[in-house]
């Protein structure tokens, strides 16, 4: 009787690693490639649709491995032009969406935004386009902060040597006249700016502020050249820097005792800006090594509060990048041992809280391949900051949050693939850093599913994270391979560098995200559940 129970078993593993009917003619339907990568490989074409969607969500108008920065600015011409000739309205949804809803890149969306103007003449939405992101209702047009005016009209005015359209005019003063007081003392250049050019309604405006028990409107006192001041970090200690300098200079500080006692005024801005909720979570983590400079235990301890915030971590776009940026300041700074392990600590809960529930929501056995090949390590400009980032960087922390989030495996490729152990008890930061010591040559996709083949590997999900440009191999036969002999798993292909081409053709359970923030993280959460579909997701914007 055991000898049977044992046979039947045996029978019954077999039969279990028979492709169904529906495997094999998912295998049989996959097309064959049908372009080639800018590698020259071959490769499957990404619609214009996407094209675009990636692009915007992933560019940072700098020169990448194989695009420059003009080819770049090119492409999104040629794609905005190709696509409003049709319907510009879809463009536009695809711009709010990426600034307001996906990985908030400023830039590219703003050149996007003043190369569509054309095409918003004459519309019932134009105008509507050029105002205010409702963060609560999330509708609205595509200024998600009142700077992002300025960089609009500039680069508009740079491409058309005119000002403004009569969209942007009426969408700017839309966004003055419902701005807050603080907002626009915060941005009170570009408040100034754009009022002479546009003309807002004092009388409509809602931002009111006393002043020697005076009642007076925020814009016309700026624009009367009045100084008025948004209770920001940079105010005050601009104004605590003013009046340590008058004191030098009045005789009252030796030079010496001025250093001391700015950096104490400069603790106690600090301290009070946490206290009170003042400080923004972006304006944290870019500033956190300045913060660090007073040594005061107690903003530290508020500012571990402060970056352990999930909620405000996805709501302020902040990109995993910019925590990792954080995290390399803390450890290279002089802070005490304690204080350093303590926000180091916090930085990590931070990243983890603003992660939705992978776990939960991805049950069972996770991979993770990662891209190591020469492209990937290609740095560049991130903003316009000295700092670079490459693909391989970005690429890294997103794994290591991936494999943190969900227990997954992790396997690096290049022109050949191999294992990753690592301990899920590390941080991000190690297990990332452990990833990016690796250099692995060529691009060759289709090593890390025949390691996987080879090993009889079973996974019910893949993320393969990758600038797309496979230079060897053949994916197309390597994943047919995979999905034949040993299962059929969803595989998510995230995109870091949008050059418009893919090495699996996007069906069935195969998915593509363009980007490297949080947001991409919630769509993967839910994607299994429901098929996350970039452009349907987009068409969902009311502008």
């Amino acid at each position: 009787m055991a000898q049977m129970k044992k046979r039947n078993a045996q029978l019954q593993e077999a039969i279990g690693k028979i492709p169904t009917k529906k495997v094999i003619e998912k295998v049989m339907n996959i097309p064959e490639y049908n372009t080639v990568n800018l590698s020259g490989h071959s490769a499957y074409d990404l619609s214009d649709a996407l094209k675009l969607i990636f692009l915007l969500n992933t560019s940072k108008l700098q020169t990448d491995y194989y695009r420059s920065e003009s080819a770049t600015i090119t492409q999104l011409k040629d794609l905005i032009f190709k696509i409003a000739s049709k319907d510009p309205y879809f463009v536009a949804q695809c711009i709010v969406w990426s600034r307001c809803c996906g990985e908030g890149l400023r830039s590219i969306n703003h050149l996007a935004a003043a190369l569509l103007a054309p095409f918003t003449s004459g519309t019932s939405w134009g105008k509507r386009f050029y105002s205010a992101w409702n963060k609560k209702e999330r509708k609205g047009g595509c200024i998600y902060r009142l700077d992002d005016m300025s960089e609009i009209k500039d680069v508009f005015s740079t491409l058309n040597k005119t000002v403004l359209t009569n969209a942007m005019k009426k969408g700017f003063v839309q966004v003055l006249e419902q701005a807050s007081a603080y907002e626009l003392a915060k941005y009170k250049k570009t408040t100034i700016d754009i009022s002479n050019l546009v003309h807002p309604n004092i009388s409509k405006s809602k931002a009111f502020i006393t002043i020697d028990n005076k009642k007076v409107n925020v814009i016309d006192e700026l624009l009367k050249g009045n100084t008025i001041s948004a209770d920001t970090w940079e105010a005050q200690n601009s104004e605590a820097g003013q009046i340590v300098a008058k004191a030098v200079k009045d005789g009252k500080l030796s030079k010496e005792k001025a250093v001391k006692r700015l950096q104490e005024a400069k603790n106690d801005n600090w301290e009070g800006l946490l206290n009170e909720g003042k400080l923004g979570i972006l304006a944290a983590i870019r500033n956190i090594r300045n913060i660090l400079e007073g040594q005061r235990s107690s903003v530290i301890h508020k500012l571990c509060e402060l970056v352990e915030n999930g909620e405000l971590i996805r709501q302020g776009k902040i990109m995993p990048y910019q925590f990792d940026l954080a995290i390399t300041a803390v450890e290279n700074s002089n802070v005490s041992n304690i204080n350093q392990r303590s926000l180091l600590l916090s930085l990590e809960k931070g990243m983890m809280a603003a992660l939705p529930n992978l776990k939960e929501a991805l049950q069972g056995k996770t991979l993770v391949m990662i891209d190591c090949s020469g492209s990937m390590s290609c740095h560049c400009r991130v903003n316009s900051s000295s700092i670079n980032h490459s693909c391989l960087q970005k690429g890294a922390i997103l794994a290591s949050m991936l494999a943190k989030g969900t227990n997954a495996d992790i396997i690096v490729f290049g022109s050949q693939a191999r294992r990753l152990f690592y301990n899920p008890n590390d941080s991000f930061s190690t297990i990332s850093k452990q990833i990016q010591s690796l250099s692995l040559g060529g691009t060759d996709i289709s090593t890390a599913f025949d390691l996987i083949t080879k090993e009889h590997s079973e996974y019910d999900r893949i993320f393969l994270i990758s600038d797309n440009e496979a230079n060897s191999g053949c994916l197309r036969s390597s994943y047919s391979k995979y999905v034949t002999q040993i299962c059929d798993p969803y595989v998510y292909c995230i995109d870091l560098a949008a050059y418009g081409t893919m090495p699996l053709k996007s069906k069935d359970k195969v998915f593509y995200y363009g980007g490297y923030g949080y947001s991409m993280f919630e769509d993967i959460s839910k994607s299994e559940f429901s098929a996350v579909d970039h452009i349907e997701k987009v068409k969902q914007i009311v502008i």
